[in-house]
């Protein structure tokens, strides 16, 4: 009777770690496990066979007593685990292609992203410098009228100026003939 097949939780569940751990391990430890069958881009659609469930047990104990991913390796290739047909091979290099696949494209996916949004930040750049393009030719126009009306008002200052030193001119020669006609009318009432 064929092996029922469990989920990565329900391996999980019976192996009593997280199913980050399971996935880190069925990555770790690929060689000495069934064929994965296909494969979703996050592993999800993984199954577990009862044989399966009994290795990665194993590899829960060599790991706990202190050895490494290396030595497990090693122990469980002695105890014959692995399987060394070149049918499972072969699946297992499709499957691992298929893994390679999937995370060629998920890179030139965030590589497609990233380019878009550089694009994304180069046209606001643009728009950006745009709008201070123009506010540079509306202020030189600005600038122009403002130096416009300094010239005009400098122009009238200075009429002013002059009409002003005129009329003062005007009213020193007016004060000084008064001033001379007092001294005649004086002098005629003295003498």
């Amino acid at each position: 009777m064929a092996d029922t097949l469990k989920t990565f939780q329900q391996t999980a569940t019976e192996l009593n770690v997280s199913v980050n751990t399971l996935k880190r391990w069925t990555k770790d430890f690929a060689p000495f496990l069934s064929p994965a069958g296909p494969i979703s881009g996050d592993g999800a659609s993984r199954r577990f066979s009862d044989e399966d469930a009994s290795t990665l047990r194993r590899v829960k104990e060599q790991l706990a007593s202190g050895a490494s991913t290396e030595e497990v390796s090693e122990q469980l290739q002695s105890e014959g685990r692995g399987d060394s047909n070149p049918a499972a091979l072969a699946t297992r290099e499709t499957s691992s292609q298929a893994t390679g696949f999937v995370v060629l494209t998920d890179t030139l996916r965030a590589m497609i992203e990233n380019q878009q949004t550089i694009q994304n930040s180069l046209q606001v750049n643009r728009n950006l410098q745009g709008v201070i393009i123009q506010d540079n030719f509306n202020l030189k126009e600005e600038n122009i009228k403002l130096r416009e009306r300094m010239q005009r008002l400098e122009q009238e200052l200075t009429e002013l100026r002059k009409r002003d030193g005129d009329y003062r001119l005007l009213l020193e020669q007016r004060l000084a003939r008064v001033e001379q006609e007092a001294r005649k009318s004086i002098w005629s009432r003295l003498f």
